[in-house]
């Protein structure tokens, strides 16, 4: 415990600021006597401040003014905003700071109720004011406060052991309920291997069994869809004058042979969920962060996946990524509208520019995801074949 002792007119302030060893909570009581003969109005402000090098400095790690009102994280990554005008809540607040992707500087006010926050940035360095409400002391009276301070990574469960407001500073999305769970998996995965990327390799591979078979089922139904290809094609030309009748036509088509056009596409949107609380959880997850998976390139000594929490640096999953990509195309059936068909050449192509700059711990879940679908489409390939010459 340090304590401190200083006097600001006529006012007596005693600050008692106290340090663990077992976690970034700095917890402090504050005194202030008021040595005058009249009423003095007393505010007190607690600010924390941290500089840009806290975070990488990329559209997945950039530094930012947060805070949590009422239990709703809110974020102000703007750096002209922040110079300019900066910015200003007042509410209920749990606590506020500066943060990163990874790392938060903050205060945890004892009273939250009614409390202000101002968030400001000078000279490359981000300052968050916290004050509380002002309060009214008379002549020799004093007043006690509480506050505590988080300087330090944004681990979870440490966040969680002090308050689960805190805890809301990783942002794990919409479907944080979904990405808790695959952290979870990804976390005992990791017990036992000891590498996170070999965890990733494994969740993915357990994530592709859940849905097997409704990956099947989609990829039976594309195969119904091309069988009634030529049938389409036909009815397509015979009313190309007369849109309605055409598409009349079309769904008594797939009701004869009794196909469900949206069939292909359910089992994707249920699986969407899964993907963007798995993308959340990668890319806040500070276990992450310096993990290598496979640190030199294989027969040489340059750096390659040192740090799953960046980009790779020679582009070399993406690539392959992009690669996989186009070849589970190549296997699947052809849409059966050309502009359809032309949208998915490029697929490839877009999602390789996209995913060049991602972070190497999503490109190799996405990387990984496409190799077992390719294995999937080929065991799928044979069963229609044989099912046919069965028949």
């Amino acid at each position: 415990t340090l304590r401190l002792v200083g006097e600001v007119d006529n006012l007596r302030v005693v600050r008692e600021m106290t340090f663990s060893a077992t976690n970034y909570l700095i917890r402090e009581k504050i005194r202030v006597v008021n040595q005058s003969q009249q009423a003095r109005s007393v505010r007190v402000s607690y600010t924390v401040a941290a500089d840009a090098s806290n975070a990488a400095g990329d559209r997945y790690d950039a530094m930012r003014v947060a805070w949590d009102n009422d239990g709703s994280l809110k974020e102000e990554s703007s750096a002209s905003t922040l110079e300019s005008t900066g910015v200003q809540a007042v509410g209920k607040i749990y606590w506020a700071g500066a943060m990163s992707t990874y790392f938060l500087s903050a205060v945890l006010p004892g009273d939250v109720n009614n409390v202000t926050v101002k968030g400001v940035m000078q000279q490359n360095v981000y300052r968050t004011a916290v004050e509380e409400q002002e309060t009214l002391l008379g002549p020799g009276q004093e007043k006690e406060l509480s506050v505590s301070y988080w300087v330090g990574p944004k681990v979870r469960s440490e966040l969680q052991a002090v308050s689960p407001q805190l805890a809301k500073s990783v942002d794990l999305g919409f479907f944080h309920i979904i990405a808790k769970g695959l952290l979870w998996l990804l976390e005992f995965f990791h017990k036992y291997v000891h590498n996170w990327g070999l965890a990733i390799i494994l969740l993915t591979v357990l994530i592709k069994a859940a849905f097997w078979p409704l990956t099947a089922k989609s990829y039976a139904s594309m195969e119904k869809m091309k069988k009634l290809q030529p049938h389409m094609m036909e009815i397509r030309e015979k009313f190309k004058d007369n849109k309605e009748q055409m598409n009349k036509e079309v769904m008594a088509l797939y009701k004869t042979y009794g196909v469900n056009p949206a069939s292909g596409c359910v089992p994707i949107l249920i699986q969407l969920p899964v993907f963007f609380g798995l993308y959340q959880a990668l890319l806040t997850s500070i276990e992450l962060r310096h993990a290598p998976f496979i640190t030199y390139l294989p027969g040489t000594d340059i750096l390659w996946l040192a740090d799953l929490s960046t980009k790779d640096p020679l582009y070399i999953t993406p690539v392959i990524m992009g690669l996989t990509m186009f070849l589970q195309q190549r296997m699947s059936p052809p849409a059966t509208d050309p502009t359809q068909q032309k949208i998915m050449m490029f697929l490839p192509l877009i999602f390789t520019a996209l995913f060049l700059n991602f972070p190497s711990g999503l490109v190799l879940y996405w990387l990984v995801n496409n190799v077992l679908s390719i294995a999937q489409q080929q065991m799928m390939i044979r069963k229609f074949k044989n099912h046919a010459a069965a028949k």
